[in-house]
């Protein structure tokens, strides 16, 4: 697939705001109807209601109890029956004849899941000093789980966050912190509570266990051992070779399952900017314990050392993951001169600067058994030259390159990626076409209708071995397109796959995992939900239908002894750096981070409701606040000294907040305009005033840029069935909290959020 090319990244805003009070204010009184998720649609369906709703929202939500996984149900206790509700990180069960916030209490649910594991509570160990213990259990909470501990707690009203409100809501520690392997194969650092179980991911801080899930029996169990048809063991060693229109391996037919393969957070190039050899060996053998992979297709840029060189570094990571797929088991298809669009003519300086990153490359590679084949170039046919109507410069420089790599690497196989099917027989000038040079046929079909088609019309213009080097489909962003979701693709691997059986001799599932750009710079977009494995790691529901597809092991018989290459992966840092809101589990980045933190963040503009994304119907970058919606106007910072303005004025103009006012007043008809008293402003282009406290929250919040003009008077409508005093403007509403007799924004983004999420289902 050609990667979304990068969508530039403004640089960004600032002006600070005294709205600290604001932010601490409470909600306004819970909605009286449930509260459902559709941006998690299919995957979660239940919605929260009552008491349930309350308990959620007022003391953690998303981060502490995750999504709900059941509709309320009766379950059994030595007390009779009581009614609780599942969620992924709790169950909540409702004691009606408790005073509040004692009526609704969490289960023991690390008690149960520990249990489950075959564990037991840990041996008391004496008080450590800087830690936390307790005498109760013997155990003491350490660095960083007691940061995270002491972060969260039921709400009891004490000042600030209390040790009875963190014991509340967690539980007595039930083990010392220790290393294990989690349910998704992934090994951290835990600590278990009678609650809750606290994973220390590194960088990525402390996060609470999915115990909701393991407990409920949802716990992604991995694939049987490879579903190995041909018996097991498997001899090692053998490369890969061509017989008629099979592969084979020692002088047995293979086929081949792969992935396509880009590190979490880190695709294209920057997986070998940002090279981490170590997150990279757990997300294959992830692979191979979970999907049963035996082959990975990986993209080299032919520019990441500088065009045509080739340096030790290179060289290294390049032999690190061939060590990785080795212990693996894995094959690798590695694609070369990615990105590169010169194509240079035969005899060109240009020409002899590829043959000779050839020879240094392969050079090192050429006995390699755990490499399977060369791609010569992803997707020639969609880069400019082809499409400017060069494909003859773009087709002989293939079949030059293709040739260079067969004399280089006699062992390996060569083939091409075509974008498009039918340019794998397109002739070029030298009387070749694609399928001519290729030992293997390379196809990318997106199409799942038509796949059958075309595999078989490819079928019949060549015996050589055909691979579906790419296919798949997105899940995301959430709420973003109607069929961008989890269930329709699932349906779309049943289709391919089927279509291939019988009819291909290899699978490369387009991508392994969502890349996840809420923590790095880029804007959410469609691919980055292209994998089988969600940022959590765990499967979708078309990795199940994948794992159906059967194969073999391909152990090799190279193995070298490698020092891993360190990371040289630096957090970001800077105004514009992606922070995340942890009372909402999304980020806010760039010029939207800048808007956040320098025009009143939660109590102007609300919690970030979605990451970032480019909207699909016209290109734009919006993020989706609880009273706002963003949306980045780029073209604003290229205009000349835009740089040289007041932060403020940046911010100003590099951002604009969507005209909800207007959207959700279309039709309705108000009050004539008041006269105006001295003390308001006055909108000559409504004939509307603000004034009194409305006024000052207005200035208060920067309103020429955050509201516009007014829409209307005050007056009292119906809010989440509570009667309070109204104002519209042309970019949202400002409300009067009848708890604080304090004027605030309107909820009008979670509206439009609600609404766009209702529109795509």
């Amino acid at each position: 697939m050609m990667p979304y090319r990068t969508i530039r990244l403004a640089a960004v805003l600032v002006l600070s705001l005294g709205l600290a009070l604001l932010s601490l204010l409470p909600a306004l009184p819970a909605r009286a109807e449930p509260r459902c998720f559709p941006e998690a649609a299919p995957a979660i369906t239940h919605c929260i209601d009552g008491r349930f709703r309350t308990y959620w929202e007022q003391q953690g939500g998303l981060p502490v109890f995750g999504y709900p996984l059941s509709a309320p149900y009766e379950r059994s206790t030595e007390a009779g029956p009581i009614t609780v509700q599942l969620f992924e990180r709790a169950r909540l069960e409702l004691h009606p004849n408790n005073p509040p916030p004692y009526d609704v209490q969490l289960s023991h649910l690390g008690r149960e899941a520990l249990a489950m594991q075959g564990g037991e509570v840990a041996a008391p160990q004496p008080p450590q000093p800087g830690c936390l213990f307790f005498a109760q259990t013997g155990q003491n909470i350490c660095s960083p789980f007691l940061e995270a501990w002491r972060s969260f707690g039921i709400e009891l009203g004490d000042a600030g966050v209390s040790e009875q409100e963190s014991l509340t809501l967690f539980g007595l520690p039930l083990t010392p912190a220790r290393p294990e392997t989690l349910s998704n194969g992934q090994t951290a650092t835990v600590q278990w509570f009678e609650r809750a179980r606290f994973e220390d991911h590194g960088d990525h801080g402390v996060l609470f266990g999915l115990l909701g899930r393991e407990v409920a029996g949802d716990v992604d169990a991995p694939a049987p051992a490879w579903n190995n048809p041909q018996g097991d063991p498997q001899e090692p060693g053998g490369f890969i070779e061509v017989s008629g229109s099979n592969l084979t391996r020692l002088g047995q037919v293979v086929r081949l399952k792969g992935v396509n393969y880009y590190p979490q957070w880190r695709p294209w190039g920057e997986m070998w900017d940002k090279w981490d050899g170590t997150q990279m060996e757990r997300e294959l053998r992830l692979a191979h314990d979970h999907l049963g992979v035996n082959a990975v297709r990986i993209l080299l840029p032919y520019g990441v050392s500088g065009d045509g060189k080739v340096d030790n570094k290179i060289i290294r990571r390049l032999r690190e993951i061939c060590d990785i797929a080795g212990r693996l088991d894995m094959r690798l298809i590695v694609s070369l001169f990615d990105f590169y669009n010169t194509f240079a003519p035969p005899g060109s300086a240009t020409e002899q600067d590829n043959f000779e990153y050839l020879r240094t490359l392969l050079g090192n590679f050429a006995g390699d058994d755990r490499i399977m084949a060369w791609d010569v170039h992803n997707e020639p046919d969609h880069y400019e030259k082809w499409q400017q109507g060069d494909a003859d410069d773009v087709l002989m420089w293939l079949g030059r390159m293709a040739d260079e790599i067969h004399r280089l690497a006699p062992n390996h196989l060569v083939t091409v990626g075509m974008g498009q099917y039918q340019n794998l027989w397109q002739m070029g000038p030298d009387g070749r076409r694609v399928i001519d040079y290729s030992d293997i046929v390379s196809v990318h079909i997106y199409n799942p209708p038509d796949t059958a088609r075309q595999l078989g019309e490819l079928a019949a213009r060549t015996s050589k071995p055909i691979i579906l080097e790419e296919f798949g489909w997105p899940s995301g962003p959430p709420c973003s397109y109607p069929t961008y979701n989890e269930a329709s693709q699932e349906q779309v691997y049943q289709q391919m796959l089927s279509a291939a059986e019988g009819r291909v001799q290899g699978i490369f599932a387009w991508t392994l995992r969502d890349f996840d750009a809420g923590p790095t710079t880029r804007w959410d977009t469609r691919e980055e939900y292209y994998g089988l494995v969600r940022p959590d790691d765990s499967l979708k529901p078309a990795a199940f239908v994948f794992r159906t597809y059967l194969a073999a092991p391909l152990p090799s018989q190279t193995r070298v002894a490698y020092e891993p290459y360190p990371s040289n992966i630096r957090d970001l840092k800077g105004s514009a750096a992606p922070e995340l809101v942890d009372a909402s589990g999304h980020y806010v980045k760039s010029w939207f981070r800048r808007a956040w933190e320098n025009f009143g963040g939660r109590g102007s503009l609300g919690l970030p409701l979605s990451e970032a994304f480019v909207r699909p119907e016209d290109g734009r970058v919006v993020q989706y606040f609880e009273a706002a919606v963003l949306e980045l106007n780029d073209e604003a910072t290229e205009e000349p000294g835009f740089y040289e303005l007041p932060i403020h004025e940046q911010i100003v103009r590099a951002v604009q907040t969507m005209s909800l006012g207007r959207a959700y007043t279309e039709g309705r008809t108000f009050a004539p305009p008041e006269s105006a008293p001295p003390d308001a402003r006055y909108f000559p282009e409504t004939g509307y005033s603000v004034k009194g406290t409305f006024w000052s929250a207005y200035e208060n919040l920067l309103g020429p840029w955050r509201f516009e003009a007014a829409l209307s008077n005050e007056f009292v409508e119906e809010v989440n069935g509570t009667p309070i005093t109204v104002q519209y403007f042309e970019k949202g509403r400002l409300e009067m909290n009848p708890s604080y007799n304090l004027v605030i924004p309107g909820q009008m983004g979670r509206k439009a959020w609600e609404d766009r999420c209702l529109s795509v289902q």
